[in-house]
């Protein structure tokens, strides 16, 4: 048994044979290394602001300024995306280009405190642009890379794959910035991260789709007018995409209220260095992984909507805990982060099936650009409201606002997103029971 299970590791992993498996070593490779990233730049650059003292409100523009420039580009992006034949080539360039970004907003670290931070933002902000065709064009070519029926558990080991190599990228890079010095400590960063993204992107570039034929209707021009009325109309089509924008409308209200000022609160409240975040990131993303492992087995047991209201609620939990926390009682944080990054994965696999059971397939692009659009608009305006009301409060104040919006949203999960989701059910009960019927006929 264990020779049959090492030859099989070393057809997929060592010497895969078929195109799929070549495909699915590439995804593999191209996910671990971004693993990196994720534990490197994305988790210390909101650090790497507050430590150049950047203010509450500029540190929550870091995720405000991409999401704007996202509402503005989604709908282009799509159309630009479905004109190209070669899916692989035009994307990894959009890739390579995200990564080359880390060199200006190393060298802008360098500039004088009063100009680094709003340099910094502006320059992330800029790279949502190619990141927006980038993950466009991703979900085509991860449908083209695996069939089917291997899709699901490829893509239940690159999650886990990557929560685990970040994890440990967190850890390495928080003992890193403690040992060295500034500002060597934070271009080191910087340098790591992008040879790994350099690197991964190459992986990614060498991943076989076959070409495919334009889409025809991408070419014909669509007033403004048309667009708009197309994106809303989901919202009345009485398919249940309404109450799922209602509800995940309060969420995120709920998540990305404190999103720009847990480095903040971490840093100057209480006192905790770089070492000390890396250690509790790592704790949260070991708790993401384990969570996918176990909440995608749950969810078909559960259901959609008791995941979802207990996932708020415990994260919910999570944030009282954060704001409750002092330089004396930093176990508070380490217990939120267990908690939070155990519950985070089971929000990601309750949306993903709702989304999916309210979604006519024939029309899924539409629903997907107005779902795109409304969690874009939450991630513009609420972070800068929540360091807005941090200035005029305090971080813990907005900490307990956020749980509120979570326990709101587990109550409204109850109200609206059951009924809909039992009918939902019984509908497809009844479409199974008259195809059948038709067959017997």
């Amino acid at each position: 048994m264990l020779r049959k299970i090492r030859i099989a590791v070393r057809n997929v992993i060592v010497r895969p044979m078929t195109r799929e498996d070549r495909n699915v070593r590439r995804l593999i490779g191209f996910t671990a290394l971004f693993g990196v990233v994720n534990g490197g730049v994305m988790s210390f650059l909101p650090v790497l602001l507050a430590r150049l003292g950047a203010s509450s409100v500029i540190i929550s523009l870091l995720t405000s300024l991409p999401a704007l420039l996202t509402i503005g580009f989604a709908l282009p992006a799509g159309t630009i995306v479905a004109r190209w034949r070669n899916m692989i080539r035009p994307s990894a360039q959009c890739f390579y280009t995200l990564r080359l970004a880390y060199i200006p907003i190393a060298l802008a670290m360098l500039l004088d405190a009063s100009v680094a931070p709003i340099l910094i933002v502006v320059i992330w902000a800029l790279t949502s642009i190619p990141g927006t065709l980038g993950n466009t064009a991703f979900y085509d070519v991860l449908a083209d890379a695996v069939l089917p029926e291997r899709r699901a558990v490829i893509n239940g080991v690159r999650w886990a794959l990557l929560g685990m190599v970040s994890a440990v990228s967190v850890s390495f890079f928080g003992q890193l910035l403690v040992r060295l010095p500034w500002p060597q400590n934070y271009l080191t960063l910087f340098a790591i991260c992008f040879v790994a993204g350099i690197t991964s992107t190459l992986i990614y570039s060498h991943i076989e789709i076959p070409l495919r034929e334009p889409n025809v209707e991408a070419r014909q021009r669509i007033s403004l007018r048309e667009r708009a009325a197309r994106l809303i109309q989901p919202l009345r089509a009485g398919t249940g995409f309404g109450a799922f924008s209602v509800v995940t409308l309060v969420l995120r209200i709920g998540l990305f209220l404190p999103s720009g000022l847990f480095s903040v609160f971490f840093v100057r409240q209480l006192q905790v260095s770089d070492a000390w975040i890396g250690g509790r990131t790592t704790l949260e993303h070991s708790a993401l992984t384990l969570g996918y492992f176990f909440w995608g087995r749950m969810v078909g047991r559960l259901g959609q909507w008791r995941l979802l209201a207990a996932a708020a609620t415990a994260i919910g939990v999570a944030l009282l805990l954060i704001s409750a926390a002092t330089p004396q009682a930093l176990w508070l944080v380490l217990l939120a982060a267990l908690i939070s990054g155990f519950f985070a994965s089971a929000l990601d696999v309750s949306l993903f099936e709702w989304l999916l059971a309210v979604m006519p397939p024939g029309e899924r692009p539409r629903y997907v650009a107005m779902n795109t659009l409304l969690m874009n608009l939450v991630m513009f305006g609420v972070p800068i409201l929540g360091a807005a009301l941090a200035e005029r409060t305090s971080i813990p104040v907005v900490l307990t606002c956020a749980a509120g919006c979570l326990f709101a949203c587990s109550l409204l999960t109850y109200l609206m997103a059951r009924p809909q989701l039992r009918a939902a059910r019984a509908a497809q009960v009844a479409s199974t029971e008259a195809a059948a019927e038709m067959e017997q006929a």
